[in-house]
């Protein structure tokens, strides 16, 4: 299709007008898709037929056909006008409109009452300043990008379309280096897609993350403040033995060359049940703080191992999350996030290493699942000593556990942790017990290994299959 390695971008855009009116003229337009704020894809009745996509990101405008179907959607405004225009409609044809950067998608629509509309979607592939206008009758329907009347090119709802003064361009450039940027953006917008829809629940979890450190904070200033107290112990052992002899009235006595503070309308009996007071206040508040300190830091560390794990979820992970989420309370999960139907899909991931498999799990759920569920009482389990982290399942399969295995193990450890070295715990799983809560395990035996990372198994992890439950 290309005859050359370089060529002008109208040249281009010719080309993929070619392939595209090969591959869906005639065709009826029955699902778009917004798979990010810039990225809408058009997918069409014909069943061999490609799906459209249309970018308009501002340093790499662009439309391709691509082979992948995607069932996941956000939703806007802009989208729900397209959709009640445009689906159901005929593609005609695509061609270049005004000699300039802008391809123009031609589709008829037949009305319940069997009039025709025709539809002109102008995609406007200018860099820095793409658009995407639906036209009938040259009048603008719609707009993703309005433009008042003070710009040079003005773009308002019920105004005939005016196309931008058109710029002799003649510069070429590299269409492999083209299509290799566009291919990767392609193999990216699935994370574009996560990364968007769930930009608000990673968002609040920051938040909560942020609250739980100023809380750790004051805990931990409060349990300092009560350990000095612990002293009044002694002091109130020490002022048993000089009580009658202190004045009433007296604002303080002399410990150990300490000046302690006394109330002053108190007597001396009072004043020896304060002292007493302040030293079993300060041994609560001590106990209470440290507990709930206990339970922040479990917090911040079960927010830290979602932060490392949410570049490689996908919808299904996302999904489980949320519902774990809920049922931990831990934050006040939006309606745009809370999923209608029952989480189905909560089996846990591997990768394979020679025969065996290596096992790990994106949440609570996946981990119990695998832990408890899955592995046998020989295979072995990892985990990060006295952190957050994913389990790690070695499962052998009845072989013996090798050092390559273990390595293996504790790279891809490493690896979905983000971390380059790390203290791990290593044990077998009939030494494995379940704790209080889904996910939280107690080792009975175990053996501790200081290990640093040395394979990046980041392609693994991004291919890895899930167990058949």
């Amino acid at each position: 299709m290309y005859n050359t390695n370089y060529m002008n971008k109208i040249d281009f855009l010719k080309n993929r007008i070619e392939e595209i009116n090969e591959n869906l003229k005639g065709a009826y337009l029955n699902k778009i898709n917004e798979l990010s704020s810039l990225d809408y894809l058009f997918s069409f009745s014909r069943s061999n037929a490609k799906h459209l996509l249309l970018s308009l990101t501002s340093q790499l405008p662009f439309v391709s056909l691509i082979d992948k179907k995607y069932k996941e959607t956000l939703s806007s405004l802009f989208l729900h006008n397209l959709k009640s225009k445009l689906l159901n409609s005929c593609f005609i044809e695509a061609s270049i409109y005004n000699s300039d950067s802008i391809i123009d998608f031609k589709f008829i629509k037949t009305t319940d009452t069997y009039d025709k509309i025709e539809y002109h979607l102008l995609f406007e592939v200018f860099k820095g300043n793409t658009n995407l206008i639906l036209l009938n009758k040259n009048r603008i329907e719609i707009a993703y990008r309005y433009h008042s009347l003070e710009t040079s090119h003005p773009l308002i709802q019920n105004t005939i379309y005016l196309p931008p003064q058109r710029i002799e361009f003649t510069k070429e450039f590299d269409v492999t280096n083209e299509l290799k940027k566009e291919n990767e953006y392609i193999e990216n917008l699935e994370n574009k897609y996560l990364k968007e829809k769930y930009n608000s629940l990673i968002s609040q979890l920051k938040r909560k993350r942020k609250s739980l450190e100023t809380k750790k904070e004051t805990l931990e200033k409060d349990i300092e403040k009560a350990k000095k107290n612990l002293a009044y112990r002694e002091y109130a052992d020490y002022f048993l033995t000089i009580m009658n002899d202190i004045p009433k009235g007296a604002s303080s006595f002399t410990y150990d060359d300490k000046e302690i503070p006394l109330k002053v309308n108190y007597n001396a009996s009072s004043n020896l049940s304060y002292l007493y007071k302040v030293y079993k206040k300060a041994k609560q508040t001590i106990n209470l703080a440290q507990n709930f300190l206990s339970e922040t830091n479990e917090e911040i560390g079960y927010i830290d191992n979602i932060m490392a794990l949410k570049d490689i979820y996908n919808e299904s992970d996302y999904n489980e999350l949320i519902d774990e989420l809920k049922k931990r309370n831990l934050i006040k999960i939006k309606n745009k996030h809370i999923k209608e139907n029952k989480i189905k899909a909560i089996s846990p991931y591997f990768i394979e290493y020679e025969n065996i498999k290596i096992g790990f799990g994106k949440n609570n759920v996946q981990n119990n699942e695998l832990t408890f569920k899955i592995a046998k009482k020989d295979d072995y389990y990892l985990h990060l000593a006295n952190e957050h982290s994913p389990h790690i399942l070695i499962i052998l399969n009845g072989s013996p556990l090798k050092d390559e295995y273990l390595k293996v193990a504790m790279d891809l450890l490493l690896n979905l942790t983000k971390k380059d070295d790390a203290t791990i715990y290593l044990a077998k799983i009939k030494d494995v017990k379940k704790g209080s809560y889904v996910g939280e395990v107690n080792l009975l035996k175990y053996e501790t290994y200081f290990y640093k990372k040395e394979k990046n198994l980041t392609s693994e992890i991004k291919n890895a299959k899930r167990f058949n439950l």
